[in-house]
């Protein structure tokens, strides 16, 4: 055979090679000279999708008592709720079921003359609300946050000295996400661009070529369209994550963010399935007020306008 058209490549048993000429070199290509890795092989995965993310308030009214070995009330200084959490999250048909405990404390100035300020507390007060969630199965998991929206109360010194009456307004939102099995086909890492034989015309002393040395047939994940490597399309590559349920997630957040990302969306719920209100540029700094399963609900800088972001695509300090 004539040195000028030999050309040495991997076997062809189990991989399919094409024959290319690039700058009077002949070489050739396979999935496995190209990418370092062995052919794809068809593997069936669990992934989990969002079926529908829903907000709902409930009210919570209550009479709290003073204890019989503390003063009567002279006037109430604060009502606040110290700790509000969600034990119970159930999926019925079309609903969910979420189900938590808070517990309120009173702080009060005392009916005495030198007028202490006392404090009294009630644990263990239970909530219950269910919120509407289309297409809802028992069988499917759910998530849940709560925050407290509003806390009021009513004392009235002529009547009862030893009563206040509360009322707590709760936000609860839930997201129900399902599981269904998909077919992928399953790509090993890849380390490095692999090497492979070659001969030419001018050159004899050498058989070893690295592929670097030809820029246009160097192949990487992140230089072919998408990040993914040429011959295998989008529909092969599934990136996913496991969503553990959870309850009684922290949502109050406060402070400044920087966007990250351009034109980023701003939504009216924690969510990609909610409407998209307004849109942001990279750089925009935004004021949060809370934040639900890896949204921050903000304040856009006009003052005026609120939705939320993905956390992921925003920077800075919020506690």
């Amino acid at each position: 055979m004539d040195d000028n058209t030999r050309v040495a490549s991997a076997s062809t048993d189990t991989l399919s090679s094409n024959t290319k000429k690039v700058a009077g070199v002949t070489t050739t290509e396979s999935a496995e000279l190209l990418c370092g890795c062995p052919e794809p092989s068809l593997e069936t995965i669990e992934v989990e999708q969002v079926l529908g993310a829903e907000m709902a308030q409930r009210v919570v009214e209550l009479d709290m008592f003073v204890p019989a070995q503390k003063p009567d009330i002279e006037q109430v200084v604060d009502v606040y709720v110290k700790e509000v959490e969600i034990t119970k999250i159930d999926v019925i048909p079309d609903k969910v079921v979420v189900r938590g405990e808070l517990e309120v404390k009173v702080m009060y100035v005392a009916d005495l003359p030198d007028q202490p300020v006392h404090a009294f507390e009630k644990r263990h007060i239970r909530f219950t609300r269910d919120i509407e969630v289309a297409g809802a199965e028992p069988d499917m998991k759910a998530t849940a946050d709560v925050t407290v929206e509003f806390v009021d109360y009513d004392f009235h010194c002529h009547h009862d000295r030893r009563k206040v009456h509360i009322t707590i307004v709760l936000k609860i939102w839930t997201r129900v996400v399902t599981t269904t099995e998909m077919d992928v086909f399953a790509l090993s890492p890849v380390d490095e661009i692999g090497v492979f034989e070659s001969n030419t015309a001018s050159t004899s002393s050498s058989d070893k070529v690295s592929a670097s040395q030809f820029s246009d047939e160097s192949v990487s994940a992140s230089e072919t369209g998408g990040g993914h490597i040429e011959g295998f399309g989008e529909q092969n590559v599934i990136v996913t994550g496991p969503m553990t349920p959870t309850a009684g997630t922290p949502t109050t957040a406060s402070g400044t963010v920087t966007v990250t990302g351009n034109t980023v969306n701003i939504r009216t719920g924690p969510g990609t399935n909610f409407p998209i209100v307004a849109k942001v540029n990279r750089g925009a700094m935004l004021t949060i007020k809370e934040q639900a399963f890896g949204w921050y609900r903000v304040v856009l800088p006009d003052g005026n306008t609120t939705g939320w972001i993905a956390s992921w695509l925003v920077t800075g300090n919020s506690f």
